[in-house]
């Protein structure tokens, strides 16, 4: 398997809170992912519906900071204590997705040393509703799949191609919060090679 999945890390009662939470954040229909252009970002690998919660540009510099963010803050800790790791956060994002809008084949960060962390956050969900999360090759081939289950965290590298399926039911959304991280300690080694202690 290429990423890691964890299942049944909350509560039944929090992951209604944390459904309830994302459906109460502000969305837009115009979010782009992987943004290349400067400085307004629009140009990226593909659109889809959602709002960047947290984006820090380097260590010191915090360009988003939404209040919901100490709830996912909350949400990594406990995700880092199962993993027995921690991460450096640069961006936390929620993602909406409806019927017929599936995600387009994409990888978050061509850095091998970057991970993407999802938190599948509908508390309702029926299997025959879809939304798998896909692995892919760069052509766009599946080779990988995992089932949409409420509370599920899947860790994947950054660098792997991936994409979520909308689901098949109409007026039913698919939602998830993807947090960008890297290793601390890669990200501790890289930044600070060379300076005196």
């Amino acid at each position: 398997m290429i990423c890691t999945v964890l299942d049944g890390l909350f509560d039944p009662v929090y992951l209604h809170q944390i459904d309830s939470l994302v459906r109460d954040i502000p969305l837009c229909t115009n979010n782009i992912a992987n943004r290349k252009t400067y400085p307004y970002g629009t140009e990226g690998t593909h659109r889809l519906m959602g709002q960047i919660l947290f984006n820090r540009e380097d260590l010191n510099t915090i360009t988003t900071l939404k209040p919901e963010c100490e709830d996912f803050f909350k949400i990594l800790k406990v995700i880092e204590k199962e993993l027995n790791a921690y991460f450096y956060c640069s961006q936390i994002t929620v993602n909406v997705q409806h019927s017929g809008c599936d995600g387009t084949t994409h990888v978050d960060s061509p850095d091998p040393n970057d991970y993407t962390i999802l938190l599948f956050s509908c508390a309702t969900w029926n299997q025959e509703w879809g939304g798998q999360f896909q692995l892919c090759t760069p052509d766009g081939e599946v080779v990988e799949e995992h089932e949409y289950i409420p509370g599920r965290v899947i860790l994947v590298p950054s660098k792997h191609p991936h994409r979520g399926l909308g689901p098949t039911e109409p007026y039913v959304y698919r939602s998830s919060v993807a947090f960008r991280v890297t290793p601390l300690d890669y990200h501790l080694r890289k930044n600070y090679q060379g300076h005196d202690a």
